[in-house]
């Protein structure tokens, strides 16, 4: 690997670390406001964690190309329909 020791990448690496920080603060700063905006929300009785859920789930179903939802939901089909791995499934879940 060059050592990068001229004063032009001195100035390149300071100007990067800058910058980069610069994102890490207001990064922090918009978590915060998430932060709060959500206890505010619970607060007025919204099911933060559900619909924070759920519009997660919408963002990874529209990330997924046909063939892989295809695949998913014929899976997920194939396994609901299976009244064995429905008892294995029950047993897991017994208390």
């Amino acid at each position: 690997m060059e050592m990068r020791t001229s004063e032009e990448a001195r100035e390149n690496i300071n100007n990067f670390v800058k910058d980069y920080i610069s994102l890490l603060l207001e990064k922090k700063e918009i978590d915060k406001q998430i932060k709060e905006l959500k206890e505010n929300s619970k607060e007025d009785g919204v099911p933060v964690g559900v619909v924070c859920k759920q519009l997660n789930s919408i963002k990874a179903d529209k990330k997924k190309t046909d063939a892989q939802a295809f695949e998913e939901e014929t899976i997920k089909e194939w396994l609901s329909s299976n009244n064995d791995i429905d008892n294995l499934i029950g047993v897991l879940m017994a208390k």
